[in-house]
C-alpha cells in the first residue's frame, strides 16, 4: 500500500475551506480517483491552535487538521509513516507542515498549477490599484523547495509547458530539472452531443469573486452588450469589505441583462455551462484553471486576456494582455464575443476542436494512470533512498567500533 500524504490548505467548502481551483482538484479528482489499487490518501490541511489532531472524514477520506506544535507534528508524522507526499504548488499552511520533516528522507510531488514568481507579482498582479488581494509571496517557501530539490528530494510535475518557466523561476532551480506534463483531469460527459442550436445567447463567468478574477470587467461588458445575458457564478470568501465595494455598483440590478447566481455547483452548474455560448475570463492572472476545462468539454469557448497553453486562441479568442484594473480595455472584448456570437460556422469549428482536445487530453483514466505511476516510483524512490541511510548509518556505527 502507497500511503499519500495530500498537502492542501482548501478542500473545496469541506471542513470550513474556501471554494477554489485547487481545493476543486483535490477534493473532486485527487481524493475521488488516486486511492484503490494499493494507494490510499489523507488530507493535511494546516498547523493552528493548541490540542491535538482533529480528523473529519470527507466523501470517504480523512481530512487532519493539525495542532501548531512542530516537535508534535514532527513526532505524529513519523508514526504515520507516509511514504510520499504529494502538494498542488506549496501553500504556507502546507510549507509548515512539510517543514516538520526537514529530517525525514520522504519524497514529495509537487504540482504545478500556478507559479507566481516575484516579477509576477511586481510586473503583473501588483499594477491593479482599485483593489488588490494580499500578495502570499514567501520566499521560505521556495527556499525549502529549492533545497530539497538539491537533495533529489523533489518529483516534478506540471498541467501546462507554459507554466514551467515560472516555477522554474519560483523555485530557483536549474533549467535542467525535470518535469513530467500531468495535464488536470475533468469528468467528462461522454455522451454530450454537441449542439448550437442548444446554446443560448448568454456569457458566463466562473470564478471566486476577488480582486485577481476582476469581475467588474466582467459586469461593464454586460453593460455594453445588452443584447446578450451575463451570468456571474462565484461568491466573495475572503476580503469581503474589499470585494463588496468594488462590485455593489453593479449587484444593485440597475443592468437588466447581469445575474449574480452566488455559488453555483452540480447539475445546476453543468446545465449553465452547457446552455452558455461562452466563458468570459477576466483575471489578471491565472495558472489553467478547471473552470475553462468544464466549459472546453460542453463546446462553451474561452474569451479571456490570458492564453496559458493557447487554449483561449485556439478554443476561443485571445483579446491580449491587460495589467491594471482594466476599465480603459473593456472593448477589447466586445469585438470578440460579438463574432463569437454572430459567427455560427467559426464557433461550431472552436466548438469541436475543444470538445476533441478536452476528451483526449483531460480524461480521468490518463490522469489516474499518470499520477499513481509518479507517486509509486517517488514513494518506490523514498523507501529505496531510506534503506541505503540505514545500510549507511550501520556501517558507519560498526566502523567506529
Amino acid at each position: 500500500m502507497t500511503k499519500v500524504a495530500l498537502l492542501i490548505d482548501e478542500f473545496f467548502g469541506a471542513a470550513g475551506t474556501a471554494f477554489g481551483g485547487y481545493g476543486l482538484l483535490a477534493r473532486n479528482y485527487i481524493a475521488k480517483y488516486i486511492p484503490g489499487d494499493s494507494f490510499s490518501v489523507d488530507v493535511l490541511l494546516d498547523m493552528k491552535g493548541e490540542g491535538g489532531v482533529e480528523e473529519e472524514k470527507v466523501d470517504g477520506v480523512s481530512v487532519f487538521k493539525l495542532p501548531s506544535d512542530k516537535s508534535f507534528v514532527r513526532d505524529w508524522l513519523a508514526k504515520k509513516d507516509y511514504d510520499v507526499f504529494f502538494s498542488i504548488e506549496l501553500t504556507w499552511p502546507s510549507y509548515e507542515i512539510l517543514d516538520c520533516l526537514a529530517d525525514i528522507d520522504k519524497k514529495l510531488v509537487l504540482w504545478i498549477q500556478d507559479p507566481r514568481p516575484k516579477s509576477a507579482w511586481d510586473g503583473v498582479i501588483d499594477t491593479m490599484q482599485s483593489i488588490k488581494d494580499p500578495s502570499f509571496f514567501f520566499q521560505p517557501v521556495y527556499d525549502l523547495v529549492r533545497r530539497m530539490t538539491e537533495q533529489g528530494r523533489v518529483e516534478y510535475i506540471s498541467q501546462g509547458y507554459t507554466l514551467n518557466p515560472l516555477a522554474l523561476e519560483l523555485y530557483n532551480i536549474p533549467t535542467s530539472t525535470p518535469i513530467r506534463y500531468v495535464p488536470n483531469p475533468i469528468n467528462i460527459d461522454e455522451g454530450y452531443e454537441f449542439d448550437i442550436n442548444r446554446k443560448k445567447r448568454q456569457v458566463i463567468f466562473l470564478g471566486r469573486l476577488e480582486a485577481q478574477k476582476r469581475a467588474w470587467l466582467f459586469c461593464e461588458v454586460a453593460k455594453r452588450m445588452p443584447e446578450y445575458d451575463f451570468f456571474v457564478l462565484g461568491r466573495m470568501f475572503r476580503h469581503m469589505e474589499d470585494n463588496e465595494r468594488m462590485l455593489a455598483p453593479y449587484m444593485k440590478g440597475d443592468i437588466p441583462n447581469l445575474h449574480f447566481l452566488g455559488h453555483v455547483d452540480g447539475e445546476k452548474k453543468e446545465k449553465l455551462i452547457r446552455e452558455s455560448r461562452l466563458l468570459l475570463n477576466t483575471s489578471i492572472w491565472e495558472g489553467i484553471p478547471i473552470s475553462w476545462l468544464e466549459c472546453l468539454q460542453y463546446g462553451t469557448p474561452v474569451v479571456s486576456c490570458i492564453d496559458n497553453e493557447r487554449l483561449a486562441s485556439r478554443f476561443g479568442a485571445y483579446v491580449g494582455n491587460i495589467n491594471g484594473d482594466g476599465f480603459d480595455s473593456v472593448d477589447l472584448f466586445v469585438p470578440e464575443i460579438r463574432k463569437l456570437m454572430e459567427d455560427d460556422e467559426l464557433y461550431a469549428k472552436k466548438a469541436a476542436a475543444a470538445i476533441k482536445y478536452v476528451r483526449e487530453t483531460h480524461n480521468i483514466g490518463r490522469f489516474r494512470k499518470d499520477v499513481r505511476s509518479v507517486l509509486a516510483e517517488s514513494a518506490g524512490k523514498s523507501r529505496r533512498f531510506e534503506s541505503l541511510l540505514k545500510k549507511f548509518a550501520a556501517f558507519f556505527n560498526c566502523s567506529k567500533v
